[in-house]
């Protein structure tokens, strides 16, 4: 189903799972990538520090409070077809066929 790992008593998905664990983990990739904290990232988009927390965590946000949160590192948010193959999800897709 999915690969977990221990750290420190929390149990961390190493392969997220839902479209909110994978947003969640991309967030947080994004933002560390470009070595700004959380608070930064607060004071950019105009929301609480506690939003990020919750965004980070696949918590409870709202649809303009994470807008904002996707903006502010220069993505927006955009619904596609669930089963739509994204250009950059290819190599990964043919690859699963070896």
């Amino acid at each position: 189903m999915y690969n977990l790992r221990m750290k420190t008593r929390k149990q961390i998905l190493i392969h997220p799972i839902t479209n909110l664990e994978r947003l969640a983990a991309e967030l947080k990739t994004l933002r560390r990538g470009r070595k700004i904290s959380q608070q930064t990232l607060s004071d950019r988009a105009e929301v609480s520090r506690r939003t990020i927390t919750n965004a980070e965590g696949a918590e409870n946000v709202g649809v303009k409070e994470l807008c904002k949160l996707v903006n502010s590192l220069g993505y927006e948010l955009v619904l596609r077809p669930k089963d739509t193959v994204i250009f950059e999800e290819l190599a990964a897709t043919f690859k699963d066929d070896e």
